[in-house]
């Protein structure tokens, strides 16, 4: 367990502790007054019988500490009543925490004054100061200003009463020093209840945060088998289907060719869905990736003669690269895998005979890669969700493509690893631009 003797608790949980702690004050407050409230009105009451100044030395001290006991447990409880009328909300708790270290204060006054009653010298007696300090320790939780406040002033207010006693030097120093020690005392339990309790409240913290987690695995989880199992159902009824029809019709064999080679669509689409997943798992459990200083321009230049052949009457794919050589620290497999993850993308949402193009620059210490394109643009309402996997951002492409929705979230992850950012401007119908940030090589 963590010991805050000297501190408060942590910036991040210090709201939500206090509120946490709060009710708990409160309800010490009411049951601490309202119990001596009902032992002061029995002792007043008795008193009035049986005149104890007949029986007790110092019965005019025992009397006046349960007025004050039954004074100060009315005010509780006549405030209580008037904060439960008003539904004062915030301003009511900062009235109860006022309220609370001022009834704090007068009870542990009020159980010194009974330990004066009996000898007049507290040094004879010190059980009472001793117990309304364990339990004002124990049952209030107090922030470092709030008790260091009620220490000095109890402290204090012994101090000044002592002097009013005529004792001789020696007794007047043994009380001062005594009363010092359960005041030290009376900290060190209050700090180690605080502690306690703010350990406590942490811990519910970090197992709710974990819960809220797990939670949301389970509940992505469930998303991904219903995604996943649509996904794959599409494919596989296709193939399905068009085996049936082979199996049960007479056909031309150009006919049976083009059912064939939908057949190896529908596969390869599922393939793909069942790569993509296998992908996401393994990035994962990835934390980093081995890099290495790479020349982006000739990287970029194999991209260019893989892509253009692939394009070829069909889009028109330009690279833009520059003289300068430009070396970053990547992982060349990796990173041409966001190459080629961010110019499929930009085919599927790019009309025929529309324009891709890679656009590679530095600017101070950093490497800015552009990846655009002249298609259909990203709504306005899914960019929130782009980067996330199976979000409501997957769409089909312009001729029908279907997605499952982790390319891009895979995209993000294997440019995080290379200790880059990437980044999206777009507009509907105006084209999109993938922004890649890299740190330039260290060498």
């Amino acid at each position: 367990m963590r010991l805050y003797f000297y501190q408060s608790a942590p910036e991040a949980y210090r709201p939500g502790f206090r509120q946490y702690y709060s009710p708990f004050n409160v309800k010490s407050l009411h049951l601490l007054s309202r119990i001596w409230l009902l032992i002061a009105v029995l002792v007043l009451v008795s008193d009035v019988l049986f005149n104890y100044s007949a029986y007790f030395k110092g019965a005019a001290l025992y009397r006046v500490a349960y007025y004050s006991y039954a004074g100060a447990g009315l005010a509780v409880f006549l405030a209580s009543w008037w904060l439960r009328k008003k539904r004062a909300g915030e301003e009511q708790q900062q009235v109860y925490r006022y309220l609370c270290l001022g009834y704090a204060f007068v009870f542990a006054i009020t159980c010194l004054l009974m330990s004066v009653a009996v000898q007049g010298n507290p040094m004879n007696n010190m059980t009472m100061y001793l117990l309304g300090l364990a339990l004002v320790a124990t049952l209030f939780v107090f922030e470092l200003k709030e008790l260091l406040l009620l220490a000095i002033l109890v402290e204090a207010t012994f101090a000044l009463g002592v002097t009013f006693l005529d004792l001789p030097t020696d007794r007047f120093i043994m009380n001062q020093t005594g009363s010092v020690f359960l005041v030290l005392f009376f900290f060190l339990i209050s700090r180690l209840n605080y502690s306690f309790r703010l350990n406590h409240f942490i811990q519910l913290q970090q197992i709710e945060q974990k819960n809220a987690e797990l939670q949301k695995l389970s509940k992505a989880k469930t998303n991904i088998l219903g995604i996943v199992a649509h996904d794959l159902r599409g494919p596989y009824a296709n193939v399905e289907m068009m085996a049936k029809m082979l199996q049960s019709k007479s056909m031309p064999a150009e006919q049976q060719q083009r059912f064939y080679e939908m057949i190896l669509k529908s596969c390869q689409s599922a393939k793909n869905i069942i790569t993509e997943l296998l992908d996401m798992a393994r990035l994962e459990q990835e934390e980093a990736c081995v890099l290495e200083p790479t020349d982006l321009n000739s990287l970029l230049l194999d991209i260019e003669k893989e892509w253009s052949l692939k394009l070829k009457e069909t889009r028109h794919f330009l690279v833009q690269r520059t003289d300068e050589n430009i070396m970053a620290d990547i992982d060349a497999e990796k990173f041409r895998r966001v190459l080629n993850n961010l110019i499929s993308n930009a085919v599927k949402f790019t009309q025929e005979k529309g324009s891709i193009k890679l656009h590679l620059s530095k600017q101070d210490k950093k490497v800015l890669l552009n990846v655009s394109d002249d298609g259909i643009g990203i709504p306005e309402d899914i960019k929130p969700y782009l980067f996330e996997p199976f979000s409501k951002a997957g769409r089909k492409g312009v001729r029908g493509e279907q997605s499952v929705g982790l390319g891009l979230s895979i995209t993000r992850k294997l440019v995080e690893l290379q200790q880059g950012i990437i980044e999206v401007e777009s507009q509907a119908e105006r084209g999109t631009t993938f922004r890649i940030t890299l740190p330039t090589a260290l060498g």
